[in-house]
């Protein structure tokens, strides 16, 4: 059996088990910024003792998880952070870090690379006063861009995220370019502006810094360009049949900081998901909303059947659940993105 054939059946036998090969875990919602669009709804809930983590990570190792995203809030918000991390190198997973860069100093800049995670994710917003007016802390952006630093002039990779807003859209091409020569790091575009979501208790008041039409439509513009001087020939595949909606459910799993587990962090459950009364095995298998979700596909979105503008969409369904109520619904935001990408594209 030649290497591809061999990747092609593991891969298929994921599928099959419902292997979790990553998990998104958030260790804490406490945050020191307080990000405009920020999701996150904190709960009077019990959050996990380091033990119930340790605990848990064992579950997941058992179950064939390889990837472990640690995120918050913000991670190093957890005095135990560390403690927590060298466990999970211990069981030799992978590590990625989710984190605003501001509590990096040069000690946890050190502890970092020890560890030799896979990588360090960081959102910026903008130019100072840019940045500084998202997170709501005049002293963000500077701390944020030293701490990059100190993790760069480590050799830890360091990958800036985008989060497209109507606040920061003007200034996303140069500081990607600001990113990728100045500071030296990679670049990564996340879904343009539906990754603004609602918070996760249904309130509507992040959608406020979706980027204008006409800023969306500049924007597009652009990155067709770029990729027309690269020489790349884009196609869009078709997006119908008895195709899954998402990773979710399959190979990527979410744990929150009270021991709930999710099919991610925009796809919560409701209940009969706490770790604290089931094992991660029992819940990932055989919980009622997982696998129904499961057995839910593309198909199914029945308000989007004959849609001319399907092949441009990419509807996240935790975000139509979020801001409709259904992960089937029909999501204005895709499909304003997808109109104007046909636009562009034609």
């Amino acid at each position: 059996m030649s290497r591809a054939n061999s990747y092609q059946v593991i891969i298929e036998k994921v599928i099959t088990n419902f292997v979790p090969l990553i998990c998104l875990f958030e260790l804490t919602f406490d945050c020191n910024l307080s990000c405009k669009h920020c999701y996150i709804v904190r709960k009077k809930a019990k959050k996990l003792s380091k033990s119930e983590v340790f605990n848990i990570l064992g579950q997941l190792k058992d179950m064939g998880c390889l990837n472990l995203i640690f995120s918050g809030g913000e991670i190093f918000m957890r005095k135990d952070f560390f403690e927590i991390a060298a466990y999970a190198r211990k069981l030799n997973f992978a590590i990625i870090l989710y984190t605003n860069g501001t509590l990096i100093d040069e000690k946890i800049a050190d502890r970092i690379r020890e560890l030799d995670m896979l990588r360090v994710e960081i959102s910026l917003y903008g130019f100072k006063e840019t940045h500084d007016g998202i997170t709501q802390n005049k002293s963000s952006f500077d701390r944020t861009i030293r701490g990059i630093r100190l993790l760069t002039e480590r050799k830890i990779k360091v990958v800036i995220k985008e989060v497209l807003m109507a606040q920061n859209i003007s200034e996303v091409w140069n500081l990607q370019k600001f990113a990728t020569e100045e500071l030296g790091v990679s670049w990564k575009r996340i879904g343009g502006t539906t990754s603004i979501s609602p918070c996760d208790d249904g309130s509507k008041r992040p959608l406020k810094y979706r980027a204008t039409d006409e800023q969306l439509r500049e924007y597009i513009k652009e990155i067709i360009r770029q990729y027309k001087n690269k020489g790349i020939d884009i196609k869009w595949p078709e997006r119908t049949g008895n195709r899954k909606l998402c990773e979710a459910g399959f190979q990527l799993c979410n744990i929150s900081p009270y021991g709930e587990v999710n099919l991610c962090s925009q796809l919560r459950l409701n209940k009969d998901n706490s770790l604290r009364d089931k094992s991660f095995k029992e819940i990932w298998l055989e919980h009622k909303e997982i696998k129904k979700f499961r057995n839910t596909q593309i198909e199914d979105r029945i308000e989007c059947r004959g849609c001319e503008l399907m092949r441009y969409c990419n509807v996240c369904p935790g975000i139509a659940f979020a801001e409709k109520g259904s992960m089937l619904a029909k999501l204005p935001e895709a499909c304003r993105t997808a109109k104007m990408l046909k636009e562009v594209c034609a």
